[in-house]
């Protein structure tokens, strides 16, 4: 499987999004309310939406906004628990 460093992977996410196309993106679920997670969640047709201010969701510049646009769903993910973007595995470097 080929890789791709994860921040190229979210330039080319926001590039992407920016031309109104969309994305697979897999990565692992987090809840930290419980501190529980390891589920994997895999969107065929993501595409990132405006990310929040610090002030309104902790810690939102080490997440993605995603849309599935295949459902309407809004979701987010922590940055580093994104483990595949268009079929390339991410790694960091």
């Amino acid at each position: 499987m080929k890789t791709i460093d994860l921040y190229t992977a979210i330039d080319r996410m926001r590039e992407l999004s920016a031309r109104g196309e969309t994305f697979q993106i897999r990565f692992r679920k987090w809840n930290r309310t419980t501190r529980r997670g390891g589920d994997m969640c895999h969107v065929t047709h993501a595409r990132l939406r405006p990310r929040a201010s610090n002030d309104v969701v902790a810690n939102s510049s080490y997440k993605l906004f995603l849309t599935d646009t295949d459902t309407g769903r809004p979701l987010n993910c922590w940055q580093p628990l994104v483990v595949e973007f268009n079929g390339m595995k991410t790694i960091l470097k």
